[in-house]
């Protein structure tokens, strides 16, 4: 198969741009256990489609598709969900069927490695992401530091180093005037769990393993300066040309009712006033100069990068990036859209994922950022959202006997969840009074502590000024919850599976 003409005129207008992703017959398919992250972009480009372990729409929605044969020991983890899916029969004869004569098809992952870029090669299907060994290169906090001291886009005041002791820690803070509370990250592995706070002798001692050695035993690793901050986020679409920036987020982290890791990512919430004019102008221009930097390693499409606000001083700092499609690409792929009083729906601004579709798509364009920017900020700019992502919190392993359905709840007294009607994504609820349940593991699944459930959005704020949970959020999570009910998986069962996933290497 050869890859469908692109359009022989280039794109120039927004509006030119936004009808040929509508009419595009382009197939892509998003292969991932959940559709979550890019809920709606189907709305905006033509030929996208999802490809999941488990149908969250119980067949109500005709973009989606998941195989029947998944085996009763399922796979787990993201990469060996998509490396299952994309050796799935059933998902190649889906993919086949959707593939018009002439079109390659095109294939978008989130998390994957390099036995799956094999895999989308020798299957012909085309993967528009940023290859792995890219993506691991500058995957590293070492290397983002480094690119960002480059362009501009300074960290938390830090050094790059290996220790050998706490004396050694100790000696190289002081000298580099980082003060007595610090932070320690490792180059790889999530913020919840490659971060470290170390104030003490006994803070060392607790982590030492993981952040100290000597020649080459000692990891490289990032020793900042504890602030006071806020954390944000922005993702972010580098193409040819330029870099377009999406809204800036709060970032819901590290609450134990949500996430059982210690920092840990569990969602967004975008608002008014989330962030002064002024200080979301910087952290804008931040995330481009970086963006821009990035551009320069080869890098294209979309990625995140994670902003920290120094409550002190008003500093704003780079923090991670995530060169991937990233959890608050839910937000960031809003629409703003708006319905007139005879109910035929407008869609006010692209949602960022089609700028990465539209840099992959062979068709040559301009792009006025500042004039998206400007249509991004009227669509959304009064516009109040929080997205929680929930995990399983029972502390049994559980085959799902009932799950909530996706679709619109109203939200009553007390936080009480009244389902209302099973609607396709999100972007429907308009009232403080209703919120969309995303489902993301089903009836038949099998869930432990810690895995994700679903996504619950509303149009409320889901933390108060200092990040606390709202009354309100806290009440909302146990009874979306409540609605799961579970049948214990006996304890041989339990080793059995083990045993079998320890054989296959998972």
């Amino acid at each position: 198969m050869t890859a469908a003409q692109p359009p022989k005129a280039t794109l120039r207008t927004l509006a030119e741009i936004k009808t040929y992703l509508a009419e595009s017959l382009q197939p892509i398919f998003y292969i991932s256990r959940s559709a979550t992250n890019l809920l709606g972009v189907d709305r905006a480009v033509g030929g996208f489609r999802y490809i999941t372990l488990s149908d969250s729409w119980d067949g109500a929605n005709p973009h989606s598709f998941s195989p029947t044969n998944v085996p009763k020991l399922e796979p787990r983890g993201n990469l060996n969900v998509v490396k299952w899916l994309l050796g799935n029969e059933q998902v190649q004869a889906y993919i086949r069927k959707h593939t018009p004569a002439g079109f390659t098809p095109q294939v978008v992952i989130s998390m994957f490695d390099e036995a799956a870029e094999r895999l989308c090669r020798e299957l012909g299907y085309e993967l528009i992401m940023p290859p792995v060994q890219l993506r691991e290169h500058l995957d590293s906090k070492i290397v983002t530091t480094q690119i960002g001291n480059d362009a501009g886009a300074q960290s938390v005041p830090n050094i790059l180093t290996t220790v050998a002791s706490w004396d050694d820690l100790r000696s190289q803070a002081d000298a580099a005037g980082l003060g007595a509370e610090l932070v320690v990250q490792l180059p790889y592995g999530d913020s919840g769990r490659t971060t470290f706070f170390v104030s003490s002798e006994q803070d060392f001692d607790r982590v030492a393993g993981e952040i100290s050695g000597t020649g080459s035993s000692a990891p490289t690793i990032k020793v900042m300066r504890r602030i006071n901050h806020r954390s944000f986020a922005a993702d972010a679409v580098i193409t040819r040309a330029g870099t377009v920036v999406g809204p800036v987020l709060r970032e819901v982290t590290g609450h134990p009712e949500l996430t059982q890791y210690k920092g840990g990512w569990a969602g967004s919430e975008l608002y008014p006033d989330v962030i002064p004019e002024d200080t979301r102008q910087r952290a804008v221009d931040l995330v481009q100069r970086f963006s821009d930097r990035l551009a320069l390693e080869g890098y294209r499409g979309t990625l995140g990068i994670d902003l920290l606000v120094d409550t002190d001083t008003g500093e704003v700092y780079l923090g991670e990036l995530n060169p991937r499609i990233t959890g608050s690409a839910s937000h960031s792929n809003l629409q703003g859209l708006s319905h007139s009083p005879g109910g035929h729906e407008a869609q006010s601004t692209l949602p960022m994922f089609a700028y990465h579709v539209l840099e992959y798509s062979g068709a040559e364009f301009t792009l006025d950022l500042e004039e998206i920017q400007a249509e991004r900020s009227r669509a959304l700019g009064h516009q109040t959202w929080s997205t929680l992502v929930i995990q399983h919190q029972r502390p049994a392993t559980e085959r799902t006997v009932v799950a909530p359905r996706t679709g619109r709840y109203r939200i009553g007294p007390g936080g009480a969840l009244e389902f209302l009607s099973a609607d396709i994504d999100w972007q429907e609820i308009a009232e403080p009074d209703e919120a969309f349940w995303f489902r993301s593991s089903g009836p038949g699944e099998i869930v432990a502590h810690g895995v994700d459930v679903g996504m619950l959005i509303t149009r409320r704020r889901a933390q108060e000024e200092h990040y606390a949970l709202t009354a309100d959020t806290k009440q909302l999570i146990p009874s979306i919850l409540a609605k799961y009910e579970g049948k214990r998986l006996p304890t041989i069962q339990l080793y059995w599976r083990a045993g079998l996933r320890r054989l296959r290497g998972e």
